[in-house]
């Protein structure tokens, strides 16, 4: 509209190649400001060039203003909403997975189960249905995970129903009992747990569409940043060229704040892209330390399920063995610790004391093997429930507060780094856009003194 105007045409320059996008932005603009009807007195022909250099200078600001906001949003719904779902997620699968595995250890015990261990389940299921409930009010409306989280919320509520006929049924020394306590942790293996998966695995790709948003390349604001400042510059070159005057001070402050306000979104950008990818890779290493956790509880409950079930155990203890490949690895460059490490290097060395806590449980898990299959049932019992610091009970206890050490670091790193992100855009939504404002009134004030001179 504004084009019809003053009287020029965009359609000489309305075709582009599709390489080279900012020196055919610039080309587009210089186009645009020179093309003009013969036959206009040169303030006419200035009035013109200042109202489409302004004109490009409020559309640079307007979509910085956009581009710096959808940056800023996404970095921040990153470390806050995002990142609590996602710890939330992962803290219910671990809670429930130790739930089952603390549970079969207790019916392991026979009888009346020690009143830590039932403790201890109790504040894992408290501690679940806390984050069930922290997550569903987390998510926004509409949103696909509340789903997972109906199912978790309506499930857990039958797995404690199924344990606590389990523990009645032990206390009275029933055989029935094993039945009830193996169709709960079915239930939490083949339901339960999966619904929480699928809700963390949302969560993650949620939190890595989050991380793209925020560290793309800006390329509308560049090109068109790009476009104008080439514009103000050809423009002043002629200009002098056709006056032989000194450079106009006024073109001059507006190609300094055009350039103030590119270096701003370029060095915003490169900074906060470097603390997103710090982010990402400590993310990607607590996910992993996550299902590390998560399948050693998992080989715990198969630990203490062998020997409730007294016989089959060979089938139960490959489980057992599943699990702790998945996290170790089978001898090579794989499993979950090799990925933690692969993400970050610099945490090799926790890694290496998880490593060492893992094969200190597994060897303490084959001598509660050797135990079982020599008939020495009791004594495997003691060593899966009991205190003895060559327990399997104690290297497992062990083992976890190392992984649990871990995980906390590193979610404590990536909150960091995520902080140091959002810091690097601040300012990004209003002060470019400030800068180019300043730009175009820098170019009414610089060509609006030409213009004087023709009075």
């Amino acid at each position: 509209m504004w084009a019809r105007r003053y009287g020029f045409s965009l359609m000489s320059a309305s075709v582009l190649p599709p390489s080279g996008a900012a020196l055919n932005t610039v080309e587009l603009l210089r186009r645009v400001v020179r093309t003009f009807p013969a036959g206009l007195t040169t303030p006419e022909r200035l009035r013109r060039v200042a109202a489409v250099l302004v004109v490009g200078c409020v559309v640079t600001a307007v979509v910085s203003v956009l581009a710096g906001a959808a940056r800023a949003n996404a970095v921040r719904d990153s470390g806050t909403r995002i990142a609590a779902l996602s710890a939330d997620a992962a803290e219910l699968y671990q809670s429930l997975a130790d739930a089952d595995a603390t549970a079969t250890r207790g019916y392991v015990s026979g009888g009346l189960e020690p009143t830590a261990v039932r403790a201890h389940y109790d504040e894992d299921i408290a501690r679940a249905a806390d984050r069930v409930v922290h997550a569903a009010n987390g998510l926004p409306g509409g949103d696909p995970a509340a789903a997972q989280v109906s199912t978790i919320a309506s499930q857990l509520q039958t797995y404690t129903g199924l344990m606590e006929t389990a523990r009645a049924y032990n206390r009275e020394g029933r055989p029935l009992g094993q039945a009830y306590l193996s169709n709960a942790s079915r239930l939490m293996s083949t339901s339960i747990l999966p619904a929480v998966e699928q809700l963390r695995q949302g969560q993650k790709a949620a939190l890595a569409t989050a991380y793209q948003r925020g560290g793309t390349v800006p390329f509308a604001v560049l090109l068109l940043g790009i476009a104008v400042l080439g514009g103000v510059i050809d423009h002043a070159v002629l200009e002098q060229r056709r006056t032989n005057k000194i450079l106009n001070t006024g073109l001059l402050a507006a190609g300094l704040a055009l350039v103030a306000a590119l270096l701003w979104w370029v060095v915003a950008v490169i900074v906060a892209g470097n603390h997103l990818d710090a982010a990402r890779r400590h993310s990607d290493v607590a996910i992993a330390l996550d299902d590390s956790r998560t399948a050693v509880l998992l080989a715990r409950s198969n630990e203490s399920l062998v020997l409730v079930a007294r016989s089959g155990g060979e089938s139960s203890d490959q489980s057992f063995t599943t699990q702790m490949h998945r996290v170790a690895g089978w001898g090579g460059d794989d499993g979950l610790l090799a990925d933690a490490v692969h993400s970050v290097p610099a945490s090799a060395p926790e890694i290496q004391s998880i490593r060492t806590a893992l094969e200190k449980w597994w060897a303490a898990h084959r001598h509660v093997r050797e135990l079982d299959d020599g008939g020495q049932y009791l004594q495997a019992v003691a060593s899966v429930t009991g205190t003895d610091p060559t327990s399997s009970n104690a290297a497992f206890e062990h083992l976890d507060a190392v992984v649990h050490k871990a995980i906390v670091a590193e979610r404590g790193t990536f909150t960091v780094e995520d902080s140091r992100a959002g810091s690097a855009l601040t300012g990004l939504t209003v002060g470019p856009a400030v800068l180019t404002s300043l730009a175009a009134a820098a170019v009414i004030i610089g060509i609006g003194r030409r213009v004087g001179e023709y009075r």
